[in-house]
């Protein structure tokens, strides 16, 4: 930190859960110096995407994510005409101000084995099973015990598929890719993925949320995405290998195949590492 301060008795607070770690401290800072304070404590939005918010001290990934600001000594302001509420604030000059610093665990990535995300982003991760259906015909079915015994042709087959649906949420993005994310949605993914097998991968697209990052410098403040990714899984597991979005069941020969029109599959396979790549700048 260039800007001086000093640490108030009775801080840190720390607060430990299954939620992670969390803490907050209380500093004493120039009344002036109280912009530059949380810029240097958060990152500033022109530099966020490359250097991110202070760490606690001996806790790599517990980050500096909120700074509130008030003033130490709030019924001495300086008296002020006010004409505009858009212009002109209090102001404690030659005073000081209170900085209270919250800290949050924030790992950059919650997955090791996830996709890359550029430098200053966030990538965590949750999953939601649920279960699908599919019926199937009872052609090509043989009782185990004795194959000779014919299987009806009207028994009901149904075939129940654990599903799970992964979330991965990209925070922090200042430049989404959304192009890349309209061309991948409705693929399925052509390689492995979060340990899933090639195919078994739907990505059924994003949803964005607009951020406001807090501005210390002049002019209109910047902003960052929070991209939540949602991708279903679908894993048909049969003889010892795995099948995916473009199997079906075949009764003659019986098995999981899979179907295309010729050429190509009802699914596309596609790459989704664009999906955590930055647009390039305009």
């Amino acid at each position: 930190m260039t800007v001086p301060f000093k640490e108030l008795g009775g801080s840190p607070v720390e607060h430990y859960s299954l939620d992670g770690f969390r803490a907050r401290r209380e500093f004493l800072v120039a009344w002036e110096d109280r912009d530059a304070f949380a810029a240097e404590a958060l990152g500033t939005s022109l530099q966020h995407g490359g250097q991110t918010s202070v760490a606690y001290p001996g806790k790599a990934s517990v980050l500096a994510v909120s700074v509130t600001l008030e003033p130490v000594d709030p019924a001495n302001p300086d008296v002020q005409p006010l004409a505009e509420l858009a212009r002109g604030l209090n102001s404690y000059s030659g005073s000081f101000a209170k900085a209270a610093v919250e800290y949050r665990t924030a790992t950059g990535q919650d997955r090791g084995d996830g996709p890359e995300n550029e430098a200053g982003t966030r990538l965590t991760y949750r999953m939601a099973q649920a279960l699908d259906t599919q019926k199937l015909l009872a052609r090509g079915w043989k009782w185990a015990d004795n194959p000779s015994v014919p299987v009806a042709e009207d028994l009901e087959l149904v075939h129940a598929v654990p599903v799970t649906e992964h979330h991965l949420v990209w925070q922090q993005v200042i430049r989404p890719p959304w192009q890349a994310i309209g061309r991948l949605q409705g693929t399925v993914n052509s390689g492995e993925f979060l340990a899933c097998a090639a195919g078994t991968l739907l990505f059924l697209g994003a949803e964005g949320n607009k951020l406001f990052r807090a501005g210390f410098e002049g002019g209109i403040s910047d902003f960052c995405w929070e991209i939540h990714y949602v991708f279903r899984e679908k894993a048909v597991k049969h003889g010892g290998a795995v099948y995916g979005w473009n199997h079906f069941y075949r009764d003659d020969p019986p098995g999981w195949v899979e179907l295309t029109d010729g050429e190509h599959p009802l699914y596309e396979p596609a790459d989704f590492t664009p999906l955590f790549q930055s647009a390039t700048a305009p």
